[in-house]
C-alpha cells in the first residue's frame, strides 16, 4: 500500500514539474507580451494604406529606435497600425506618424514626429488626418508592366488607323492631330517588342535586388558607420585646432608680458652659444683626450700608495718640485719604520 501512495506522489510531483516547466517555457517566449516585464506604451494610428509595413518593424522616434510594430489590421476603410514605443518618451497631442522607406530595397518603418502642447495618453489613436503612406515604387512598375502586357498593340493599331480614315475629311488642324496620333499608335506598334523587353529586364533588376537586399542593407549601414567615424575624427580635429590656437595665444602673451626679461637672458644665451660655437674644435678634442688621461690617471693611482701627476702648463715643475716633494715626504718627527730606511718614499 506504501509503495502505491510513494509511485502516486511521484507520478503527481512528475506531472506538476511538467506543467511548471511548459508555463516557464512559454512565457519566456511571449516575454515581451507579459505587462508587468514590459514597460513600453502602446499606441494607434491609421493609415489609408499599409504601404508594405510589416508586424515588427521598427518605430523611429528623431532617428532613434524607440519601439516596433506589434500589430496591423482593418478598421472601417483604414488600416489600423498598434505600436509600442519605449525610451522613456512621451508624444503630443499633434504628433504625426508615417511609413518610410528606410533602405533603398523596400524595407519600412514607423517614423514618428512628436508635436503639440499637450500628452498623447498611451492607447491613444493618431487619426488619418495626421498620418501619411508612403509611394510604392515596386507595385507601380509591377501594375504598369501587368497593364503594358495585356495590351493588344495589334488592335490598337488598327482602332488608330481606323479613327484617321474616318476623321480624314475633317479640318486641317484635327486632320494633323489626328495624323499626330496615328502616328504615335505606328511608333508604338513598332517599338513593342522593345518595350516588353524593357519592361521584362526591369522585372529582372528588381528581382536581384531582392536577393541581394541583405548585402545592400549592410552595405549602406556599413557605410553610415564610416561617415560617423570621419565626423568623430572631424570634431577631434577641429578640437585640436583650437587647442593650437589657444596655446599660441598664451604664448605671444606670454611673450609680450616678459619681453623685458626674456630680451636680456636671450641676448646672454646667444652669447653663450657664440663662445661655444667659436671653441667648439677645442671643446671637441678635449673630450676626445679625456678618455685616455683617466685610463693612464686611474692606472697611476692603482700602481701604489702615493703617484706621480704633471699637468701640463701649470706652474713649472724645477719650482714647485721641491714643495711637492716636502708635502709628500714624510713628517721630521715621525717614528722609523723597521725594514724601511729613514727619508725613502
Amino acid at each position: 500500500m506504501t509503495r502505491n501512495n510513494e509511485a502516486r506522489n511521484t507520478f503527481r510531483a512528475g506531472l506538476l514539474g511538467t506543467a511548471v516547466i511548459a508555463l516557464v517555457v512559454l512565457a519566456t517566449l511571449n516575454i515581451n507580451a507579459l505587462p508587468f516585464l514590459n514597460s513600453d506604451d502602446t499606441y494607434r494610428a491609421l493609415f489609408t494604406d499599409s504601404g508594405g509595413l510589416q508586424h515588427g518593424d521598427v518605430v523611429e522616434v528623431a532617428g532613434v529606435d524607440c519601439g516596433s510594430v506589434r500589430h496591423i489590421g482593418i478598421e472601417g476603410t483604414a488600416v489600423a497600425v498598434d505600436f509600442s514605443l519605449g525610451c522613456g518618451l512621451s508624444l503630443g497631442s499633434d504628433t504625426t506618424a508615417r511609413i518610410a522607406t528606410a533602405t533603398v530595397l523596400g524595407e519600412r518603418h514607423l517614423r514618428l514626429r512628436p508635436a503639440g502642447p499637450g500628452r498623447l495618453r498611451p492607447g491613444s489613436t493618431i487619426g488619418l488626418e495626421r498620418t501619411t503612406s508612403p509611394y510604392n515604387l515596386t507595385d507601380a512598375l509591377t501594375d504598369l508592366n501587368d497593364t503594358a502586357g495585356n495590351i493588344d498593340t495589334a488592335q490598337l493599331s488598327r482602332s488608330m488607323r481606323v479613327l484617321a480614315d474616318t476623321l480624314q475629311h475633317t479640318p486641317d488642324d484635327l486632320r494633323a492631330a489626328v495624323d499626330g496620333v496615328g502616328r504615335l499608335s505606328a511608333t508604338i506598334a513598332d517599338r513593342d517588342q522593345q518595350l516588353r523587353d524593357l519592361l521584362e529586364h526591369a522585372g529582372r533588376v528588381t528581382a536581384v535586388l531582392s536577393q541581394r537586399s541583405g548585402q545592400l542593407n549592410t552595405l549602406i549601414i556599413d557605410a553610415d558607420t564610416v561617415l560617423g567615424e570621419l565626423e568623430n575624427r572631424r570634431a577631434a580635429v577641429a578640437t585640436l585646432f583650437g587647442n593650437v590656437s589657444d596655446l599660441a595665444a598664451q604664448l605671444n602673451a606670454l611673450v609680450r608680458d616678459n619681453q623685458a626679461q626674456l630680451g636680456p637672458t636671450l641676448d646672454r644665451v646667444n652669447s653663450v652659444l657664440g663662445i661655444l660655437r667659436k671653441n667648439n674644435d677645442n671643446i671637441s678634442t678635449a673630450i676626445a683626450r679625456l678618455g685616455p688621461y683617466m685610463t693612464e690617471l686611474g692606472e697611476a693611482v692603482a700602481s701604489g700608495p702615493f703617484f706621480n701627476s704633471y699637468i701640463q702648463n701649470l706652474i713649472p715643475g724645477q719650482i714647485i718640485a721641491p714643495y711637492v716633494d716636502a708635502a709628500l715626504g714624510p713628517p721630521a718627527s715621525a717614528p722609523a719604520v723597521p725594514g724601511i730606511p729613514q727619508g725613502g718614499r
